[in-house]
């Protein structure tokens, strides 16, 4: 049995990534201690340890009220590590950015014995550049790639989201040895495929779930939304679930077009409860604007859609063509909002069509199932131990081996 440490700067019960890895740890047998953000309500789990750290996690566009909100979190989630480890060491500690500084935060338990992992969960360079764009943008994101490759080599492992990241970080000058890749699968116990005739079908409902950030697109969506109302579309409602930085802003354009009667906005509830929101949904949107950031994402909400059986109306972005190609999902030219209007329309006419692309989805997630980076996560954590222990004990020089068939030397492991 493991003894393993995350540290993620968010809410345990909404991040897919996090909650699954350590879940999975937990039901191997593995002792699992995650500090995360503090919330109201609690993750529902009974095999993973949560230590939540009140902070306010600030969405904004000032840089200062960002940086004041990780250094409070990681300052604290420092302290608490070493707390924990001083009483108990742990083998492995996984930090999940961002930030990717954030590896600081357990950067003293290497004192213990700990082994470091850095889960990239994002590029900070390019998210920082699409958020503050111009010159103090470009300055920051150059900085932010240094301290990209800094935050790697004090790590004993990099962990991608997928290949084409995996690459990206390997051009950034982060050792290709050290990285492996875990693909944001859904976990299968909780998002499974229902047949089109087991869906809630009452009108044709859209959805798009997750932070409501400007890189997501809902803007484009809404407009899509006032084009198909100027058309004397059938009715339709969009739900969008989730919080953000932008949701003020979106429910104001929503107003300003006039079809904020089309459209519900939801609160996030936890990983578990997601499937029942997303039930009745008819078609799954990925409306990605297109920029350096958003031409890095394989966005989670597609892979529970195609888990769940629910086809997409999806940004042609360059990610998400590499691992769904044509006719898995209805694409659409990104920030167009004539052509998802278009596609909408398109799906909305056309149940078999929906059908089948619904079917060649799935297979595309069976295809990047969980059980398969279930166990590249394993090896990945694991593989970082026993390059350790093989450091810490180097075989004996050929002559100082025993002869065949001579007295064999005891092994006794030290218990955990």
């Amino acid at each position: 049995m493991l003894r393993i440490l995350m540290i993620v700067y968010t809410k345990y019960s909404v991040d897919a990534r996090v909650k699954r890895q350590a879940e999975a740890f937990a039901a191997r047998g593995d002792h699992v201690d995650v500090i995360c953000l503090d919330e109201p309500r609690r993750a529902l789990t009974d095999r993973v340890n949560l230590i939540g750290i009140p902070t306010a996690r600030y969405r904004g566009s000032s840089r200062r009220r960002y940086l004041g909100s990780y250094a409070a979190f990681f300052s604290r989630a420092a302290a608490c590590a070493l707390k924990l480890s001083r009483r108990s060491p742990y083998d492995v500690a996984i930090v999940c950015t961002l930030p990717d500084l954030a590896i600081l935060s357990a950067l003293p338990l290497r004192a213990f014995g700990t082994r470091l992992v850095l889960d990239m969960h994002d590029t900070m360079p390019e998210l920082y550049r699409d958020k503050f764009p111009g010159e103090r943008g470009e300055i920051g994101a150059r900085i932010l790639t240094l301290c990209e490759r800094l935050s790697a080599s004090l790590a004993d492992r990099v962990l991608a989201v997928h290949e084409l990241h995996a690459e990206r970080l390997v051009a950034a000058g982060i050792s290709a040895e050290k990285i492996r890749v875990v693909v944001n699968s859904p976990d299968p116990a909780i998002f499974k495929r229902r047949d089109a005739d087991e869906r809630r079908a009452d009108g044709f409902n859209l959805v798009c779930h997750g932070t409501v950030t400007h890189r997501l697109g809902l803007d484009t969506a809404l407009e899509a939304l006032a084009i198909l109302r100027r058309r004397s579309a059938q009715a339709l409602h969009l739900t969008v679930i989730g919080d953000g930085d932008h949701l003020g802003e979106l429910k104001a354009l929503a107003r300003k077009l006039g079809v904020d009667s089309w459209v519900t906005f939801k609160e996030p509830v936890p990983l578990e409860l997601l499937p029942a929101e997303l039930v009745s949904a008819t078609i799954g949107l990925a409306p990605y604007h297109a920029n350096a950031a958003t031409n890095l994402m394989l966005p989670v909400k597609l892979l529970e859609y195609a888990a769940l059986g629910i086809p997409t109306v999806c940004a042609r972005t360059h990610t998400v063509e590499r691992y769904f190609v044509e006719n898995t999902v209805e694409y659409f030219e990104a920030g167009n909002a004539y052509g998802l209007a278009d596609a909408i329309q398109r799906l909305s006419g056309d149940p078999l069509r929906c059908r089948e692309l619904a079917d060649r989805a799935w297979r595309v997630s069976v295809e990047l199932g969980w059980e398969r980076q279930r166990g590249r996560l394993f090896d990945a954590i694991d593989s970082v131990l026993a390059d350790a222990r093989a450091n810490a004990c180097p075989a004996a020089p050929p002559e100082q081996l025993p002869a065949s068939g001579g007295p064999q030397p005891t092994v006794v492991e030290k218990p955990r």
